[in-house]
């Protein structure tokens, strides 16, 4: 099974999409209301589609009612939600060791990628694609993890 443990916020959205939005728009951005770039969307709908991924969410988002609705909302309209299997632990600790706590409840094999714009995987940071806040999600990005993901089968 191939997983992609997913953050949110510089992943999905970014400072560059939220300041577009504003200029276009005016309106102030806070919370569940930041704007997701739709171009990072795609690219995770791609990684998703070409690797035959499934989604375990780690991002803050998920320590909320209010941040998983909003989440599986804007993903069911990139045929994502249904890829979302679960969300790691929160276990108030680095997200390196909430992933692992989640692996540990697995029982099949398993390939997995991590998206984040943090670097606190410690010892998981060879499955570490790091993103940036100011861009989210890139084309290189997608591609890195599509490589990852398929070099392990």
């Amino acid at each position: 099974m191939n997983i992609i443990f997913l953050d949110v916020d510089g992943v999905l959205n970014s400072i560059d999409y939220a300041k577009k939005v504003y200029e276009e728009t005016r309106k102030p951005h806070s919370e569940y209301e930041y704007p997701f770039d739709p171009q990072c969307l795609e690219y995770l709908k791609k990684l998703v589609v070409q690797t035959n991924a499934n989604i375990v969410v780690t991002s803050t988002w998920r320590k909320t009612e209010e941040g998983k609705k909003v989440l599986q909302d804007v993903l069911k309209q990139y045929d994502l939600a249904d890829r979302v299997i679960g969300y790691t632990p929160v276990l108030n600790k680095k997200r390196g060791e909430e992933i692992k706590t989640f692996l540990q409840t697995l029982n099949v094999e398993t390939s997995y990628i991590i998206l984040d714009d943090d670097g606190d995987m410690e010892e998981l940071m060879p499955h570490l694609i790091l993103t940036s806040i100011k861009t989210g999600l890139t084309e290189e990005k997608m591609v890195e993890g599509i490589q990852k993901l398929k070099k392990k089968k």
